[in-house]
């Protein structure tokens, strides 16, 4: 009778051990925020910014109609999104970055309930996500097709079991891109997913991890960028504003 119950401690051993190195990797490896990404938390006459239990950006002047949720990608501070975010707010939308467990959208896709939640006067969502933050949009968009206005994704998509191809709400992309306006071929493979109204905007010279401002991170680019990061996140707002535009008529 001892033997399995050695056994048993043995495995519950070896399953902390591997947690403990899995959140080892995930610390060393995490991004963190860039100083102009902190610089971008600073309240301002055009937005308010709360970094609380959710990073949020909110237009000075006007009540936003519509609120933009944020689910950040795998081991990313949410706050590193800050520059690119801060811009959407400043045009009026409400914009909530959800920070994960372990900084892992996966271990809370549904998250987005709890903030819709706390934000009870906004009666229009959008949801949107970065990489893994992106899959998970997706999911959450998949289980929530009458609760929101549009997905965006950015140099993300769908799991394979979260098709959207029947959804009725806009679903956009903005993704990285080869120098002749090709996605990865792992975004492309995966297109099927997407309803065919669907809206891919390319990032030429993009790389993945300009999306948002961060110092580290593991991330191995496909290829080295031939745009700045200001670059690129200047044609991420553009693509982000014009989606909340088509999203909300």
């Amino acid at each position: 009778m001892k033997r399995p119950v050695k056994y048993s401690l043995v495995g519950l051993l070896l399953l902390v051990l591997a947690g403990a190195g899995y959140l080892y990797s995930t610390q060393a490896n995490r991004a963190v925020p860039a100083p102009e990404a902190v610089a971008a938390l600073v309240s301002d006459e055009r937005v308010t910014v709360e970094d609380g239990q959710y990073v949020v950006l909110r237009p000075r002047g006007v009540t936003p109609t519509t609120g933009v949720i944020f689910y950040p990608g795998a081991a990313c501070d949410p706050r590193g999104y800050a520059p690119v975010l801060r811009r959407v707010a400043e045009r009026g939308y409400l914009v909530i970055s959800v920070p994960m467990p372990l900084d892992m959208a996966i271990f809370a896709p549904g998250r987005a309930d709890e903030v819709r939640a706390a934000f009870p006067e906004v009666k229009r969502w959008v949801i949107a996500g970065h990489s893994m933050g992106g899959a998970m949009a997706a999911h959450y968009a998949h289980q929530h097709p009458d609760d929101l206005a549009g997905l965006i994704l950015w140099d993300s998509r769908p799991a394979g079991s979260d098709t959207l191809v029947e959804v009725k709400y806009p679903v956009w992309h903005i993704h990285r891109a080869t120098a002749d306006g090709r996605p990865p071929e792992k975004l492309e493979k995966y297109r099927n997913l997407f309803p065919a109204t669907s809206t891919w905007v390319p990032i030429p010279g993009g790389i993945h991890m300009y999306f948002g401002s961060f110092l580290g991170g593991g991330y191995q680019e496909q290829w080295t960028p031939t745009i700045s990061r200001e670059e690129q996140q200047d044609l991420a707002v553009t693509g982000t504003l014009n989606a909340l535009l088509d999203m909300t008529g």
